[in-house]
């Protein structure tokens, strides 16, 4: 009898024995297995010098994340470069933007003079200088003084946020030489002078390197953290609101991490309150500082690189948890930490490709494919490297068990021609039913699984065996695997 004869006759019997047969097969025991984190190689920009750092922002309105790259220190003119994104993780030629600073560091975008354009300021590491400049809403600037009372520096951190909920974006930053964290009252107002209100200071006991703002305490109001300097001790710092622009002291947390603290991430891991995630550089250590009503305690601490200067975080593979990514200053590797769920995390992989740097780096998804791609800036290469993500998302599944019991049999076909023909259930996992892996559910994916169990036919296409995701990129959608894949 040939194969075609047989796999016409199976069928048959398939549709009309549906039920007796499903119950004559029993599953097998298979286990699932994790998706790889899988980054690409390199893209690298070119900057026209040295970058201190390059940083992530909209800044022509368009809902593209642009790159702003600060350049200058003594001897250098400083100028930030502004490539817009176009997209797809491609940018446009970098357009240069001179400034009043002379060693730029951080910038922080917002629309402060409230005319419905992003504006920057440009901090300064040595001094309490900033160059403020207006947004022209095409990614251009027009460079205007601004008086900031009471602000100093130098500023190794600025951002933008709206910390008292009044409408206006206010200036926050990290005062280093000066131990403080400052906070400039912003008003919308297009004015000299009358822009910002005077600056409200919050005394911490080391110098801080780098800040974040959050909801630390959960009562509605955003609290201050920050991450302090090795000469100074190290460790973590928090600073909760009062009330209406006022502060409680800093409590401040050590837990064994005397490193410098250039990045500081106040970010939620257990679905609660948030954590504190930090680098100690030069301790080896990356801490999970918990916080109870606010206030840091003891971390919990993985191994990692003592050249290790700065992180983020992002949900890599989409499985629901947090990774942790950080980069050595030595040899500007990146090491991967992979989530798990709350505080539990693995190594990964380590991104090798990149030159030495100690610029920041950022977890974002620049060519909108629904994966956290890889950026920072290398200050001598004088480039930006983009790393895609290449990571395989989605509901691991076994191909060809459409009954989703655990096991590829002729239940599976059944099942599979019942849905076609006879009235029976919609697959769980269309993946799983898609048994020839042509993009289509139809008749030939039952004629494809029974020639492989019974009529010589070939291997089924991945993934068989070890459950994993669709490696093909189709319209189908697995939905629920059952259970299947444990």
């Amino acid at each position: 009898m040939s194969h075609g004869l047989s796999v016409v006759t199976l069928c048959a019997c398939a549709v009309r024995f549906s039920f007796l047969c499903a119950v004559l097969f029993s599953p097998l025991s298979l286990f699932s297995q994790s998706n790889p984190i899988v980054f690409g190689d390199r893209e690298t920009l070119p900057v026209a010098n040295k970058v201190n750092a390059a940083f992530l922002e909209d800044v022509n309105g368009d809902g593209i994340l642009d790159i702003l790259s600060l350049v200058g220190e003594p001897g250098i003119p400083a100028v930030m470069y502004t490539q817009l994104g176009l997209g797809s993780g491609t940018y446009s030629v970098a357009t240069p933007q001179p400034l009043t600073v002379g060693f730029p560091w951080s910038v922080a975008v917002g629309d402060f003079n409230e005319d419905g354009n992003a504006d920057a300021i440009v901090s300064d590491l040595l001094n309490a200088s900033v160059s403020y400049l207006s947004g022209n809403g095409d990614g251009t600037f027009t460079p205007e003084p601004r008086l900031i009372q009471g602000w100093s520096g130098g500023n190794p951190q600025v951002m933008a946020r709206d910390m008292d909920n009044d409408g206006h974006v206010d200036l926050v930053g990290a005062n280093f030489f000066g131990s403080q964290l400052l906070i400039a009252w912003g008003t919308g107002i297009d004015d000299l002078i009358d822009a910002f209100e005077p600056v409200t200071a919050i005394e911490v006991s080391g110098f801080p390197t780098s800040i974040d703002v959050a909801d630390l305490d959960l009562d509605g109001d955003l609290d201050l953290c920050c991450g302090l300097n090795a000469g100074s001790g190290g460790g973590v710092a928090v600073s909760l609101a009062t009330g209406v622009r006022t502060y409680d002291a800093e409590v401040r947390e050590i837990g064994g991490m005397p490193g410098a603290h250039w990045s500081v991430r106040a970010v939620d891991l257990d679905g609660g309150a948030p954590e504190l995630i930090s680098v100690g550089e030069g301790d080896g250590l990356l801490g999970i500082f918990p916080l109870v009503n606010g206030l840091p305690q003891l971390p919990i601490t993985y191994p990692i690189s003592v050249d290790a200067r700065h992180l983020d975080t992002a949900d890599l593979d989409l499985d629901g948890n947090l990774e942790i990514v950080v980069r050595d200053t030595v040899n500007g590797e990146y090491q991967l930490l992979r989530g798990l769920g709350g505080y539990d995390f693995v190594p990964e992989l380590m991104v090798t490709d990149d030159p030495v740097s100690f610029c920041p780096l950022f977890l974002e998804d620049l060519d909108f494919d629904g994966r956290v791609d890889l950026f920072s800036a290398n200050y001598g290469e004088q480039t930006t490297s983009l790393h895609r993500n290449l990571t395989l998302t989605g509901v691991p599944f076994r191909r060809g068990d459409v009954n989703l019991d655990g096991s590829t049999n002729v239940a599976d076909a059944i099942y599979h021609l019942a849905y076609l023909f006879g009235g029976g259930g919609d697959p769980g996992c269309f993946d799983s039913a898609d048994i020839n892996d042509d993009g289509g559910v139809n008749i030939s994916d039952a004629i494809t699984l029974l020639e492989s169990l019974f009529g010589g036919g070939g291997s089924l296409p991945e993934p068989t065996g070890d459950c994993d995701i669709d490696p093909t990129d189709d319209t189908l959608e697995c939905d629920d695997n059952g259970g299947s894949c444990p």
